[in-house]
């Protein structure tokens, strides 16, 4: 069942504390998880409040953007019922962007799925670490641009399945591709000026010889009224089929790559129908590339390669070479 706790938010004023009042919190209770609550605190940022089957000490974390105390009294005024005083574990976003306010919220509803209705505090402790360290990749430097994020979620979300393509995403298996599983190596590439030229590394082009190497090729252009960075996460994870852990390693993947443009990123909309319909396939054996072995004092070598003249691959070749492809490349169209 999926939490919005996105609608929750905004049926919560600000809560205003009377001189002598220690009120801290005003909340809703949760929909399917009624011990925990969602609200703003007292300086009306957005609050995530847990509660535990027991209780111990741990020491707060405080970041530029997040702020969490566990088992802490808590002075909650529930929205339409009553004040009280609970023993819980605090989230809060203390970041003042918009934007990430709303990201938090977000994954807060992944990790409301992930601690449970019922949880112990060190699972809240293990699930809030995870937060924790996907809110401090935000505040680092980009690893990847906007246009090539975009080019990436577009094909996990075109993908046959596309909770296989987020489990290949990134993988340790082999971290010179996009997307990597078993035999099958995928490379995707976006451009935003409608030219397919893409920026190579000479690894890209030489995959395992055990392996079957595929590029996905797609125009990302900028669109006032087009789909949304955000708008195409929460539809990814609408695909996964409520499998919160994957949810949360597509958005700290996401985190890691974004780095601190993600505010920029997901306010940012592209063009759906330009995407989808530039979308070619091509084997990374036959795009124009430096071939053979590189002398031994070369390295770290780079490319950008002129695609307009190569023939697109044939999908159902590529899956009777490796029927991994199958659930990474989008469906015969």
């Amino acid at each position: 069942m999926r939490v919005d706790l996105s609608s929750l938010l905004q049926e919560i004023d600000t809560p205003v504390s009377e001189q002598g009042s220690d009120l801290r919190y005003i909340v809703k209770s949760i929909p399917g998880f009624d011990r925990h609550y969602f609200g703003r605190n007292s300086a009306g940022a957005p609050s995530l409040l847990l509660s535990a089957n027991d209780r111990s000490h741990k020491s707060p974390i405080r970041l530029a953007a997040v702020e969490v105390r566990f088992s802490i009294p808590c002075n909650i005024a529930i929205v339409g019922d009553k004040t009280t005083s609970e023993t819980l574990t605090a989230i809060s976003c203390t970041a003042s962007d918009r934007t990430l306010q709303g990201y938090f919220v977000h994954v807060c509803e992944t990790l409301l799925h992930i601690v449970g209705a019922y949880p112990s505090l060190a699972q809240i402790a293990d699930a809030v670490q995870r937060l924790v360290d996907l809110f401090q990749k935000l505040s680092g430097p980009p690893r990847r641009t906007i246009v090539g994020l975009f080019g990436e979620l577009f094909v996990i979300n075109s993908a046959k399945s596309p909770a296989v393509a987020v489990r290949a995403w990134r993988s340790t298996t082999d971290d010179r591709f996009d997307f990597s599983i078993a035999d099958a190596r995928l490379e995707v590439k976006a451009s935003s000026t409608r030219q397919r030229a893409h920026d190579f590394s000479f690894e890209q082009c030489h995959p395992p010889t055990d392996s079957v190497g595929v590029l996905v090729s797609l125009f990302a252009e900028a669109s006032g009224g087009g789909l949304s960075m955000l708008d195409l996460v929460e539809r990814i994870e609408r695909q996964l089929g409520g499998d919160a852990d994957l949810q949360l390693k597509l958005q700290e993947t996401i985190a890691e790559a974004l780095g601190r443009t993600a505010s920029a990123a997901f306010s940012m909309r592209f063009d759906e129908d330009v995407a989808r319909s530039s979308l070619q396939i091509y084997e990374l054996g036959s795009i124009p590339a430096i071939r053979g072995r590189l002398p031994s004092e070369l390295s770290q070598v780079r490319f950008r390669s002129d695609l307009s003249r190569v023939v697109p691959a044939s999908r159902r070749n590529l899956v009777n070479e490796s029927t991994h492809l199958d659930d990474l490349l989008p469906p015969r169209r």
